[in-house]
């Protein structure tokens, strides 16, 4: 709680410790605002609009611009109801706000209900953290793999913004990179670490884990953007690959500049299956792929394109 009057901190304080389990830190200042955010990790400030070294106002943009802190439930306290001096604290990221002299009983609602987003933020964010863990496990189990995921997100984010993605498809890209083959999970080691060729009947088993993948992935609206790379990135631009049987531009630009980067590092780099490649041998089998119908060509010839100026593009530092 941020307040410069002592008596409105120690009111505001008695009210919130009937909130099961709080912890209550208190400042007068702006300063001494920022200084209890930087040791402490907090679920919900209440700021007073009016304080003695910088406005209420400039402390919720410093929070939110600055120091990039989204996710904080802040609840404007001020004694001014005039809708502009409302309107502009909402605007620079305030949650709610609560007029002085205030109900015991509205603070302390609104006080629950913000916590209670933020419980709930913090546990989408878990699951976000068990799901990337996971998808670092599915890579752990293939020790011919190394840094793919890495690499894949270095190779992607390259292939992308030349391919001109926007911000919100490099983002998907990212996510997309690390968990694409997260429904590997559910493969047994049998088939996903096999070294020679699949049966018919281990294909239909290995080409599930797109899907899972897909439906892990979808529960969750901060990575659901990533979903179309996970379920798609083994389509093909003739129709003949799957999930779906997906042709052309019906498969979403992400997954196709995705899965020319995903083929480019299987084909350069020691897997299971198969000893790394040349350049010029990567170059040889992209061009047998487009002759035969299954890679985007605008895509494809782009990634070529790079290669043949500057076989080293891809690599790690």
């Amino acid at each position: 709680m941020v307040d410069d009057d002592p008596g409105q901190l120690t009111l505001q304080a008695e009210i919130l410790r009937e909130i099961p389990g709080a912890s209550i830190l208190t400042a007068c200042s702006g300063e001494e605002a920022l200084t209890v955010m930087r040791r402490h990790a907090l679920d919900l400030l209440l700021l007073d609009k009016r304080l003695p070294d910088i406005s209420g106002d400039e402390l919720l943009r410093l929070i939110r611009e600055e120091q990039g802190n989204r996710l904080l439930p802040i609840i404007m306290v001020t004694g001014m109801g005039d809708s502009e001096n409302l309107r502009s604290s909402l605007s620079l990221g305030a949650n709610d706000f609560i007029k002085k002299p205030f109900n015991t009983i509205e603070l302390l609602s609104r006080a629950k209900a913000a916590l209670e987003k933020k419980q709930l933020v913090d546990q989408l964010d878990n699951a976000e953290s068990v799901l990337f863990t996971l998808a670092k496990m599915v890579e752990a189990r293939d020790p011919n793999t190394g840094e793919h995921c890495n690499r894949l997100v270095k190779t992607s984010l390259i292939l992308g913004r030349a391919a001109g993605l926007d911000e919100r498809e490099l983002n998907a890209l990212m996510k997309g990179a690390i968990l694409h083959d997260i429904g590997k999970i559910g493969i047994p080691d049998s088939i996903l670490l096999k070294p020679g060729p699949l049966s018919e009947s281990e294909w239909l088993v290995m080409r599930r884990h797109t899907e899972i993948g897909a439906e892990l992935c979808m529960q969750l609206n901060s990575i659901r953007d990533a979903v179309p790379i996970i379920r798609h990135h083994h389509e093909r631009w003739d129709g003949s690959g799957y999930p779906d049987g997906l042709s052309g531009e019906e498969i979403p630009r992400v997954a196709r500049v995705f899965q020319c980067a995903d083929i480019y590092d299987a084909l350069r780099y020691k897997r299971a299956y198969s000893d790394p490649l040349s350049v010029e041998e990567i170059i040889d089998i992209f061009q047998q792929e487009f002759d035969r119908g299954w890679r985007d060509p605008v895509i494809g010839n782009l990634l070529l394109e790079m290669l043949r100026e500057n076989p080293a593009i891809f690599d790690l530092d």
